[in-house]
């Protein structure tokens, strides 16, 4: 695998309408463009993370905080099974955030033909308390404080299958923050310090030695 990092090598004005001016079939042009923490240089986690479905084939998995999409799109790229990313989409909770947004989540779903990708606009608390899925894999991606963290494990981790993942992202950006919290999990863990860190906790200690002992952690 050849990885794209063109969204930082690269860089667009206006990375959005480049993204989609990119012929459909143009799948690495198009990932490698769109900004995320996922994918950041000299490693992204694009390696494990198509590891980890093919090795343990969740039949749903879960993202909260869909952001430009990178995430989302390659869990959905890499399996056919249902993916459902949730994110409130609200300029005013999200600094960075604009309007058009979800919009661009939207089209780029549709150009890659991701039609096992389920987009939830909504906010993580209110979108649990109707959920009614058991959660094979889930990415823990909002705010990276460690109250909203905590807060997103403490809601979530219940619907997640006993044997099931939880990825934490930016657990090594957010030292105080989302990495106090993974620090803090008594359960069998691993983190991955490339691309501002993702933390992976399983109750199934055997799954956590095998990522140890393939990636050489």
């Amino acid at each position: 695998m050849v990885e794209n990092f063109s969204w930082v090598t690269d860089k667009q004005d206006n990375f959005k309408e480049y993204v989609l001016n990119l012929p459909d079939d143009k799948v690495e042009e198009i990932l490698g463009s769109i900004p995320s923490g996922w994918n950041y240089p000299p490693k992204s986690h694009r390696e494990f993370v198509e590891w980890l479905i093919n090795r343990i084939k969740p039949k749903v998995t879960v993202e909260l905080c869909v952001d430009y999409g990178y995430s989302s799109f390659l869990m959905s790229l890499c399996q056919s099974n249902p993916v459902y990313g949730i994110d409130c989409f609200d300029v005013s909770v999200h600094g960075p955030r604009e309007d058009d947004d979800y919009q661009f989540v939207m089209s780029v779903k549709e150009k890659l033909g991701l039609d096992n990708l389920e987009i939830i606009k909504g906010y993580f608390d209110d979108v649990a308390k109707t959920w009614n899925k058991e959660i094979d894999l889930l990415h823990i991606d909002g705010l990276h404080d460690y109250e909203n963290c905590k807060n997103d494990c403490d809601i979530w981790a219940p619907l997640v299958k006993e044997d099931g993942v939880i990825l934490f992202h930016d657990t090594v950006s957010n030292p105080d923050g989302a990495g106090l919290f993974f620090s803090q999990l008594e359960v069998p863990k691993v983190n991955f310090t490339n691309s501002f860190g993702l933390g992976v906790a399983s109750n199934n200690a055997d799954l956590i030695e095998e990522i140890k002992q393939t990636f050489k952690l």
